[in-house]
């Protein structure tokens, strides 16, 4: 690590992301995994939070602090290497939860990009969801979306 990165922070000077960074690094991720972040999506990952019991003792700062660094993380580093640290570090009661929230911001513009499949499919794969589970959690949010 440089002195630079040492003196900036960022997410390689943590050791290990806690639950409520990795949770909601795979939110950002999905919000941005096409490129560009839509205003849905982020009014998606912030109510997702607030609603969350992991984030309860959250305040606006700690909220605005985690998200710039995770923001920060994925313009530095891309969306693939976010969603390895976020995966790595989740804990595994929370796949499913993150898995349908993230195929909910994806839903959210009612667009669903070519990338974001992919995106999509490959967090699948990193939380180790079956096939089977991810179908129908993406099945419910299409349903939720369509209103």
């Amino acid at each position: 690590m440089g002195l630079l990165d040492s003196l900036f922070g960022g997410m390689e000077s943590s050791s290990k992301l806690t639950p409520q960074e990795s949770f909601a690094g795979i939110l950002m991720g999905a919000s941005g995994c096409d490129g560009h972040i839509a205003e849905e999506e982020v009014d998606g990952l912030i109510t997702c939070l607030v609603r969350m019991k992991l984030f309860q003792r959250y305040d606006g700062r700690q909220y605005g602090k985690t998200l710039n660094k995770l923001h920060g993380f994925m313009k530095k580093k891309g969306v693939d290497a976010l969603i390895d640290s976020c995966t790595e570090t989740l804990p595994k009661d929370l796949a499913k939860a993150a898995f349908a929230n993230a195929c909910d911001i994806v839903l959210a513009d009612g667009i669903v990009e070519p990338d974001e499949k992919a995106f999509i499919d490959r967090l699948r794969e990193k939380l180790q969801i079956d096939g089977k589970t991810a179908k129908t959690i993406a099945e419910v949010m299409v349903i939720k979306n369509k209103g």
